[in-house]
């Protein structure tokens, strides 16, 4: 088909590549996965009878025989748009293939004639719920070999075609992840008689084991080593006279897909619009009117940049990035009010090797509905559509966020006005909000758990849906006690933890001293410290231990500022007070109750 589209010089597109393909051979696993690359999925749509009554449509997955009517080259059949609907799972970037192909064939109407005509409910329940399985589980990242070597064991082919192929039961039952350390899973390619092997190393020891098996049956083998073709079906020409017309798609850059984004988006982002910003896009920027939003007077502008960091691996194995969006504008918009400025405006920043428009909607929509709940407008953004840059459906993503203080109010932390004695209030955190998750990461790989296991934590609950838990913001809580004087100093606990933030809002001659027993540590976090054995000097400065903002007021506005802040919701304690530095920015009592905990 695609030799055909280039010397007619049709331009057909590869969806409509695939209905001629269908057309003639109605398999669109195969062909899908031929034309789009990658870890695909596809199905046939029902046809109208209109459709299949010229004798060269085929009614079977295999021609039985040459097909075509008198006419067939003067009117050829023209297919239906959309005969077939496929999608492209993710796949782990670390999985590769290895083929063990014997030196015989197994003829497809041979393998075909040992299949049953029915099949007991159990095994097509089974092979269902597998496919639903595998879909997942090959996407995530560390691989769970648990799943997928049993998500490999097909009920409805591969046990009948074992009378075809010397040995296979017995070569299948011989590898498994516990003999052979790397393995996934094993299963016949389709028919036969190749053997395909997942894995994520060994792969010599793997195939040489596979291959030996097969010699005892006196089947000489040869094996490969693939990985997916996420590109699929590329064509190119060696005439170098020949220079046809390039796109920007030839490149890998979509600007129709980039169009769809931005009409996919717009119903999100127009539900952000505030005072002063309209929240539309499509503009060359985003436009904020400081008089609309409330500031007759010009106000102290403070800006903010951040991301969201390796969290995003756990939504990339998770394929859930509906809530990564509200952490990127909690890391910026947390950054404003520490300062005691509101948020008004927020832009982001998404880059990726392929722009996959599901993806980018989910995520926007989560962007958005962190902006509303920091009451700022979501007033523009990028994508940078950068082929080769990233792998696979992996993308980055950025923010930066605009807020403003009145002139009358002081920027804060109002260093100057601190002393000893002033009261320490910590504001609860939900979870590791969006820091530490290289750690993290590492303490669920050594611990031997997948992204979709239960939490140890939390039974309720997978291990990823847990870790994708949004970071809280607390701009709507503290705005209120920002506008009444209330607080001197803010500290937004992120990456350094309590060690590194607090002294950052302190003048250097004062310090912390902080008492942890005063609030919990949230179950997460416990179970991450223990299982990852961190010390509670690693913890305090690795993680927010529970904490996610800390506050500094004067000991005559403590008990105001600690009833506007629980009456807006908030879980505000006294967590210590301010003293003398001795050295230590911040001093940490009582941390035994940590390692008791863990």
């Amino acid at each position: 088909m695609s030799l055909g589209n280039e010397v007619g010089k049709l331009d057909l597109a590869k969806n409509r590549i695939l209905d001629f393909c269908l057309m003639i051979e109605r398999h669109p696993d195969n062909v899908a996965a031929a034309l789009y690359g990658g870890f695909v999925g596809s199905y046939l749509k029902e046809l109208d009878p209109e459709d299949m009554k010229r004798k060269e449509v085929p009614l079977a997955e295999v021609l039985p025989a040459p097909q075509g009517g008198d006419d067939t080259g003067l009117t050829p059949p023209l297919p239906p748009i959309d005969i077939g609907k496929h999608i492209r799972f993710p796949w782990a970037s670390e999985i590769k293939c290895i083929a063990v192909i014997p030196d015989f064939e197994v003829a497809t109407a041979k393998a075909r004639s040992v299949l049953p005509t029915s099949y007991a409910k159990a095994d097509v329940i089974y092979n269902l719920q597998r496919v639903a399985l595998l879909t997942t589980a090959l996407g995530q990242s560390p691989p769970n070999a648990e799943l997928i070597y049993d998500g490999m064991q097909d009920k409805v082919h591969q046990p009948y075609r074992k009378t075809l192929i010397p040995g296979l039961t017995e070569i299948l039952r011989s590898v498994t992840p516990q003999s052979h350390p790397g393995l996934l899973g094993i299963c016949l390619s389709g028919a036969g008689p190749t053997l395909l092997a997942l894995a994520t190393s060994n792969f010599d020891h793997i195939a040489t084991y596979l291959m030996d098996q097969f010699s005892k049956e006196n089947i000489k083998c040869r094996w490969e080593l693939l990985e997916p073709a996420y590109d699929g079906l590329t064509v190119t020409s060696s005439d170098k006279s020949q220079h046809a017309a390039m796109t920007y798609a030839d490149a890998g850059v979509s600007i129709d897909s980039g169009n769809e984004l931005v009409q996919s988006i717009k119903a999100a982002v127009a539900s952000t619009r505030r005072p002063g910003a309209d929240a539309e896009i499509g503009g060359f920027g985003g436009a904020l009117d400081l008089a609309a939003a409330g500031y007759t007077e010009p106000p102290i502008l403070i800006q903010a940049i951040d991301g969201v960091g390796t969290k995003l691996k756990v939504a990339f194995a998770m394929d859930d990035f509906s809530t990564v969006g509200i952490d990127l504008v909690a890391m910026n918009v947390n950054d404003l009010i520490v300062q005691g400025a509101e948020p008004l405006t927020f832009m982001d920043y998404y880059a990726c090797s392929k722009l996959n428009v599901p993806d980018a909607v989910r995520f926007v929509e989560g962007v958005a509905e962190g902006c509303k709940q920091a009451g700022c407008a979501l007033v523009g953004g990028e994508t940078a559509e950068m082929p080769g840059m990233y792998q696979g459906k992996e993308f980055d993503a950025g923010g930066a966020a605009t807020g403003a203080l009145k002139r009358d109010r002081t920027l804060l932390p109002d260093k100057a006005a601190m002393r000893e004695g002033d009261c320490l209030i910590g504001l609860a955190s939900n979870g590791a909000h969006s820091n530490g998750y290289s750690l993290i990461r590492k303490i669920i790989e050594r611990a031997g758990l997948a992204y979709t296991d239960k939490a140890p934590w939390d039974s309720s609950m997978t291990v990823g849906k847990s870790l994708l838990t949004p970071t809280r913001i607390y701009v709507k809580p503290l705005l209120p006690a920002v506008e009444q004087n209330l607080i001197l100093g803010m500290a937004h606990i992120t990456g350094g933890g309590l060690e590194d933030n607090i002294p950052r809002m302190l003048p250097k001659h004062l310090a912390a001293d902080v008492d942890v027993s005063t609030w919990s540590v949230p179950p997460v976090l416990r179970w991450l410290k223990g299982a990852g054995n961190v010390s509670s000097r690693e913890f305090a400065r690795t993680w927010n231990t529970g904490l996610g903002m800390v506050l500094v007021a004067t000991a005559g506005n403590t008990d105001d500022l600690m009833k506007v802040l629980n009456d807006a919701g908030e879980k505000a304690v006294r967590i210590g007070k301010l003293v003398e530095n001795q050295g230590q920015g911040v001093v940490l009592h009582n941390t035994e109750i940590w390692e008791k905990a863990s």
